[in-house]
């Protein structure tokens, strides 16, 4: 799955032709933008439509919100959970019971040791982590830049595909609270509120641009996302 040559879709409609058909395997990918833009509900689309339709081993880990409200939340955009075998679902609660560990015990690394149970009990191929600011808050990072790198590396050890959501302000900045994300990030995807005067009302839009990705030809425009029932798609004139 892992070869040169294969490719994790988006199943945004007019997004993987973009990119060369998709993501290629093995890739650490952030999925940035500021609240509102969909940031999860897309990695969750990019994962829910990897299991049903290609029967990918899949694993979204929820740092903030619990596995109720996120699965509630997605059946609205029309991802119900119903005949979909290989996605797991994991929030921070069933984390921590499963840790063995103190809850002042420094997650990120409880989390690394888990994702390798995870990966071997699941047999995955595809994992996000939403989101990577509320693993900060909840660690103690006495040196971020190292530990970071090595989190990093340690996804990387796990051959899998894996999509970190990240927060952003809405003005843009970093791509990843510390700086250091987007250098060790294989692939950026960008989302994008923009405001637009529409008569006399102004509507706020969702834009969506690949920012990076290695090896991969691809563009620099952003182009508005539709998101409803029926799926993510971009507009392209």
């Amino acid at each position: 799955m892992n070869g040169t040559e294969s490719r994790i879709r988006t199943h945004v409609k007019g997004l993987d032709e973009r990119i060369g058909g998709g993501i290629p395997a093995g890739f650490t990918v952030l999925i940035c933008g500021p609240s509102g833009s969909l940031k999860s509900s897309l990695a969750f689309n990019i994962l829910y439509h990897s299991s049903k339709d290609q029967g990918l081993g899949g694993l979204y880990l929820s740092v903030e919100q619990s596995k109720e409200s996120l699965l509630g939340q997605a059946s609205s955009l029309g991802l119900s959970m119903e005949n979909v075998d290989t996605l797991n679902v994991v929030d921070l609660a069933k984390l921590r019971r499963e840790s063995r560990k103190s809850e002042e015990e420094n997650l990120i690394v409880t989390l690394q040791d888990l994702l390798a149970k995870y990966n071997e009990e699941f047999d995955l191929q595809l994992l996000a982590i939403d989101s990577l600011d509320a693993l900060y808050a909840l660690s103690t990072l006495k040196n971020p830049r190292n530990e970071i790198f090595r989190f990093f590396e340690a996804l990387r050890d796990l051959k899998l595909t894996s999509f970190l959501v990240s927060e952003m302000p809405r003005e843009g900045g970093s791509f990843g609270k510390y700086g250091v994300e987007e250098f060790l990030s294989d692939g950026i995807i960008h989302l994008r509120l923009r405001e637009v005067e529409v008569g006399r009302t102004t509507s706020v839009r969702r834009f969506i641009g690949i920012a990076k990705m290695r090896g991969t030809k691809h563009e620099l425009d952003y182009y508005p996302l539709l998101v409803d029932k029926s799926g993510f798609e971009v507009l392209v004139e």
